[in-house]
């Protein structure tokens, strides 16, 4: 496991340092969140201020934000080289309060770089990789871009989709990597583009839960508060349907993907139980075996929800949305492993505190296809 299990109830002294470009600024507390690796997170800094300093501020066309957090061997004698950069952040506003001169910087992660920004330009010739060391390196990330084979042409012909359309970088970035089957999500000034879920996080983190017992009438955790939630709707059985009509071929086909409590299958044509929960999908120039993909590919994203975790642990900097939570110890079907969906960091300087908020969502296993 990534966190130490069960804790050793040292004392610990967490420090930050917020930087924007060489300088550290001073700060009262501040917010930062980790989205899905497919979303900018957010963040939110009160910084004291006089009058004085007002100009100064208002006058900056651009603030990019360094973060940095741990827990340095001497809490009283400590560099940003002894902490860990969490993220990094472009500020989109700053907020003063004239009453307590404070300011507040508000901003997301530099994926923000990738979803502000459209492009036109037609890579045809060109791979998934390729493209994204080219983005990466246009808006000043650093690309870290594993690579791939199939020029993005054949994706646009399969799915119809026009290369004569302005999309955000980060849109179509977003749609390479789901077409390869990689992560793609900036994290410092770097643009992460491959399968690196491994890679950067081999391990899960642990939330252990001990229910209350005869001598001990209260239950014990390493998270301060866990809370949690099951999905009675996806509980029951589920079916995806995919229809589409191929105007090339001129035929219509249709892929009904259903998962159970015990089997998930697809299926071109079913007579659906009553209890299924049913939901149906129209894409346009899909093949059959496109409809057999898009349907258990929508499946598995539905019933990721069926079960949910919410818990406020101390903070740390171990845990990011690509990390598994993997929770033990309730004797339910709880007990299982999560995706971090959002994790959101609080920080704050007088009185010291630091903690963290993970929410997850069950991660389904990996479906066989069975066709009939």
């Amino acid at each position: 496991m990534l966190n130490q299990i069960p804790t050793t109830g040292s004392l610990v002294s967490p420090r930050a340092i917020l930087k924007v470009g060489s300088t550290v600024i001073d700060w009262t507390s501040w917010e930062a969140e980790h989205n899905s690796i497919y979303e900018a997170g957010t963040f939110r800094v009160e910084v004291p201020a006089v009058f004085g300093d007002w100009p100064w501020w208002t006058q900056q066309t651009e603030i990019i934000v360094d973060v940095y957090v741990g827990f340095p061997k001497d809490p009283e004698n400590y560099s940003s080289q002894d902490l860990t950069l969490l993220q990094t952040f472009r500020i989109d506003e700053i907020r003063i309060n004239a009453a307590t001169q404070g300011i507040s910087l508000v901003g997301r992660d530099l994926t923000s770089l990738l979803t502000d920004q459209k492009i036109d330009v037609k890579f045809p010739n060109q791979t998934a990789a390729q493209i994204a060391t080219t983005i990466a390196k246009q808006v000043g990330l650093t690309p870290n871009v594993q690579s791939t084979k199939d020029l993005i042409g054949h994706f646009f012909t399969l799915d119809h989709v026009s290369l004569h359309r302005e999309k955000t970088m980060w849109t179509l970035l977003t749609y390479l990597a789901q077409h390869e089957g990689l992560q793609c999500f900036v994290l410092g000034r770097t643009l992460y583009f491959g399968a690196f879920g491994s890679a950067l996080s081999s391990e899960p983190y642990l939330i252990q839960y001990d229910p209350p017992t005869a001598d001990r009438p209260y239950p014990m955790s390493n998270a301060l508060d866990i809370d949690f939630a099951h999905d009675l709707t996806l509980a029951q059985d589920v079916s995806v349907r995919v229809r589409s009509y191929h105007g090339e071929k001129n035929a219509a086909y249709t892929s009904i993907a259903t998962a159970s409590r015990t089997a998930k299958r697809i299926e071109r044509d079913a007579q659906l139980a009553q209890t299924l929960q049913r939901y149906d999908f129209t894409f346009a120039g899909l093949t059959q075996a496109q409809c057999d993909a898009k349907a258990q590919q929508l499946l598995a994203q539905i019933s990721q929800h069926e079960f949910k975790m919410s818990a406020k642990l101390p903070g740390d900097t171990l845990i990011y949305p690509w990390t598994p939570v993997v929770v033990q110890g309730t004797n339910t079907p709880f007990d299982t492993t999560y995706a971090a969906a959002r994790i959101k960091r609080r920080c704050q300087a007088d009185p010291p505190r630091f903690d963290m908020t993970v929410h997850g969502k069950t991660v389904t296993a990996q479906q066989s296809v069975e066709l009939s």
